[in-house]
């Protein structure tokens, strides 16, 4: 998935913490991992995505190292529908959008990326395709990796528990969509000794 949904998982999750509400109740570690949850035909596709620490730490620093490949030019408008779920005594509780974080409709998400690459260089993906221009909209059909950039995590006032969330991306609207993204990671207070790379 192109920087689309890849991008779109290190963005707004980055934009997304600011929003978390975590319960003191405990819950089981679960870590990362992720899926792609398209069609067969989607011609977005994640080909590799990890996060290290696992689990992340808050405050603190995550990697996110990444690959992905899109099969078309991404055009401008560029819907995407995210839903982010934490964990509550067992059952999952949906955020709601609250000034574009949360669970939220992007409308047209391409010039939205294109500020963030802008402003967080380190966050734009390099284009294995040497005609592509890697940060701007149109975003050009190729394979694209995301280097290991360092993505500071504030400090949440989690307990010193974990909590856990999961993150759907889907690009592309009821008529044709494009990709689609299913996350799962876990949040905690400092790093808990348990640095796993999944």
């Amino acid at each position: 998935m192109k920087k689309s949904c890849i991008s779109l998982f290190i963005v707004l999750f980055s934009a997304n913490c600011f929003l978390l509400e975590v319960s003191s109740h405990f819950q089981k570690f679960k870590g990362f991992s992720w899926e792609s949850c398209g069609k067969p035909d989607d011609p977005i596709h994640v080909k590799t995505l990890h996060v290290y620490p696992n689990p992340i730490p808050s405050p603190g620093y995550a990697l996110a190292p990444a690959s992905a490949t899109t099969l078309i030019d991404l055009l401008s408008p560029l819907p995407v529908n995210v839903t982010l779920e934490k964990e509550v005594a067992g059952a999952w509780v949906k955020i709601p959008c609250v000034d574009d974080r949360g669970s939220c409709y992007y409308p047209d998400a391409c010039d939205r990326l294109v500020q963030v690459f802008m402003t967080l260089t380190g966050l734009c993906p390099y284009s294995l395709s040497p005609s592509s221009l890697s940060c701007r909209c149109p975003l050009k059909a190729g394979d694209y990796v995301w280097p290991t950039s360092g993505i500071y995590i504030p400090n949440f006032s989690l307990p010193d528990k974990l909590t856990n969330f999961r993150l759907q991306l889907i690009l592309g609207n009821s008529e044709k969509e494009l990709g689609c993204l299913k996350v799962n990671f876990s949040l905690a207070s400092g790093l808990l000794n348990q640095h796993n790379e999944m």
